[in-house]
């Protein structure tokens, strides 16, 4: 791969996407007015009034946890490792990224202050002192030490297994930085911690017969109890004031003890849990958020308080209370985003995104405004100026593999795992029709001919798993088959139709892309390399195809005779994604190795490369105006390049 004299890192002007997975991954800033939430494995901060962001890249993995300082002056992070490797813990620099959020510089650097490396496969849960002196870092189920560490120095000072078994969540109290609490399997533990000796010193909670897997934990402002919710779908309640570290031989005279539970069970267990302190009587009403997506309101008997309770679409894996007091953002499994209203008790959905591997993006013919994205149950509708969703179109317990538009809007057309062809009308997302039984191996791939559906018949030509391409006339009336061609031996990837919808490029995994004939259904040309094609296009005067596959090459072929012209070398995984301008001069790549490259076609330089994808790059798209470029991955995010 060669680079350019001038080649420049590409300008990440915006991204779309939250990993709801992550427990608690969604939370305000001190000061409310921005709000921290991960994707694979970057950080996004957004100021909530402007919708502006800053990304904070840096971790080798997709995060796993986050937190914020009270003062807000700091930011940590931990990460998923592979195996037996270290998981980082970052510490980054937030008023610098708040700054850089505002600024307008979305990816400037200057914001890691440490880079803690002690925990090994994962990092379970980070949190920081009511200071800010010190930070508490929880290892995974295989390391599962806990570790204190000097905020500003950036080492550890002290650390101990946290439990006999996993432990899953851990907290600073409120108003102490000498103690904290860490649940998870069938245990309770209240630290203390004696930065001077260095020690750290646990005492585990009383429970009597009580077993539980307790997945969240809050604490009450006043310090004197926490509240857990477990995977039974039970909050439980307690008092967890201890002794200080004392001599081996006096005995405790205070210990944490369990004293209350609460009787009403959320179903699919309690995965998110917030303290709110009621201004009129003084006492921490609890805000539970369960796995069936339910959010409520217990008082601090535990009993539920009806008048307060929504439910939401998908597990609530974060409940992230306003400074003021207001209302609360929640997050869902889903990667949905939402802002609660305390009086109204009503959601606001704020954000949404996909929350699967996304297969395919697409830009209306002309039109820069809007793009389109297949993935896992769903297609979707973009606004690209304000980042969202416009339309949402859903197919249950399926996969939409490739998606394609007509040239006059009129028409979505999408290829489904189920092997049927789904062609919906773009502003209301009704069916239009659908060609059943397509493929029998599913459907992957698709393109429509460049013909006008405002005056049928126009064509489809899909592409299957069985290898077979097929070509489609579609009428106001019906639709039928024209040609089935079944040349590859392998499933079709990506399929192309060129200016006039004569001819049609078709890419396999069996090493082999043909060019066919799209009106008689019979081939016009074949071109063969030892690889898995991925994909293929024209080049836009038609003199050339260029292609990507597995075996890390970018290749140009002479539409003439079929023969390879040049092959670049494309990075350090497998090439996925291309697509290219329409005057020909440059085009983009996306790959295995996460990162998005603007090539000069004629010199076969890379003028630019954006880095930030945590997964694999499934697709590409240049907007029509060269302003931008989207790549979508199999994180689940959309990202939004600065065209240079």
């Amino acid at each position: 791969m060669a680079l350019a004299d001038d080649c420049q890192s590409l300008n990440l002007e915006s991204l779309i996407g939250f990993n709801g997975e992550v427990p608690s991954g969604l939370q305000y800033t001190s000061c409310g007015g921005y709000v921290l939430y991960p994707l694979g494995s970057i950080i996004v901060v957004r100021n909530i009034a402007t919708g502006k962001q800053a990304f904070l890249e840096g971790h080798t993995g997709n995060v796993s946890c986050i937190a914020s300082s009270k003062d807000n002056v700091y930011l940590a992070s931990g990460q998923d490792s592979f195996g037996t490797t270290k998981a980082d813990v970052m510490v980054w620099d937030l008023k610098q990224t708040i700054k850089n959020c505002d600024d307008g510089n979305p990816s400037a650097g200057g914001c890691l202050i440490h880079r803690l490396n002690q925990h090994i496969g994962k990092v379970q849960s980070v949190d920081f002192s009511c200071d800010s002196q010190f930070l508490l870092t929880l290892g995974g189920q295989d390391d599962n030490d806990i570790v204190v560490w000097d905020v500003e120095k950036g080492y550890g000072i002290c650390g101990s297994p946290a439990a006999k078994d996993s432990a899953l969540c851990a907290k600073w109290l409120n108003n102490r930085n000498d103690r904290l609490v860490t649940a998870g399997n069938y245990h309770l533990r209240v630290w203390q911690v004696d930065v001077n000796a260095p020690k750290i010193h646990a005492m585990d909670a009383k429970m009597g017969s009580m077993q539980r897997v307790m997945q969240c934990v809050a604490i009450t402002n006043d310090d004197e109890h926490a509240y857990c919710g477990t995977k039974t779908g039970e909050v439980l309640k307690f008092r967890i004031d201890r002794d200080d570290i004392q001599s081996f031989n006096d005995p405790d005279r205070v210990r944490p003890t369990l004293v209350d539970y609460s009787r009403d069970r959320f179903s699919k267990g309690v995965k998110s849990i917030a303290c709110v302190l009621n201004p009129a009587t003084g006492n921490s009403n609890v805000l539970a958020g369960g796995g069936d997506g339910t959010v409520q309101f217990l008082n601090p008997l535990l009993n539920s308080i009806t008048k307060y309770r929504t439910k939401l679409t998908g597990s609530v894996t974060s409940l992230s209370v306003s400074p003021s007091g207001l209302g609360f953002y929640a997050g869902t499994n889903l990667s949905q985003r939402y802002y609660v209203d305390m009086k109204a008790f009503e959601p606001e959905l704020r954000g949404t995104c996909h929350n699967a591997q996304i297969n395919d993006v697409k830009f209306p013919r002309n039109c820069s405004d809007l793009f389109i994205t297949a993935s896992s149950q769903d297609i979707r509708v973009w606004n690209t100026r304000l980042r969202q969703e416009l339309l949402r179109i859903q197919v249950p317990n399926l996969t939409c593999h490739a998606v394609d538009l007509t040239p006059s809007g009129n028409t979505i057309v999408s290829a489904w795992s189920d092997g049927k062809i789904r062609a919906f009308y773009p502003e209301s997302g009704k069916l239009k029709f659908i060609i059943g039984e397509a493929h029998t191996e599913g459907c992957t791939a698709l393109c429509v001919c460049n013909d006008d559906d405002t005056s049928p018949p126009w064509r489809i030509v899909s592409g299957g798993g069985d290898g077979r391409v097929r070509i489609w006339k579609v009428t106001n009336s019906h639709q039928s088959m024209l040609h089935s061609m079944k040349e590859h031996r392998g499933m079709v990837t990506s399929v192309v139709c060129n200016s006039t919808g004569v001819q049609a490029v078709s890419a396999s995994a069996d090493g082999s892309c043909i060019v066919w004939d799209t009106e008689k259904g019979l081939r016009i040309n074949a071109m063969f390399e030892p690889t898995i094609f991925r994909h293929v296009l024209f080049h836009p005067d038609e003199s050339q195809y260029l292609t990507c596959g597995s075996n890390f090459k970018i290749s140009y072929w002479d539409s003439y005779d079929g023969s390879a012209i040049r092959v670049i070398d494309g990075g350090e995984a497998e090439m996925t994604s291309l697509d290219i301008t329409a005057s020909g001069d440059k085009f983009v790549s996306g790959s295995g190795d996460k990162t998005v490259k603007l090539w000069s076609y004629d010199d076969g330089l890379v003028l630019g490369i954006g880095e930030g994808h945590s997964g694999a790059i499934q697709k590409v798209a240049i907007s029509p105006d060269l302003s931008c470029i989207v790549s979508v991955g199999s994180e689940g995010g959309i990202f939004i390049w600065s065209m240079p």
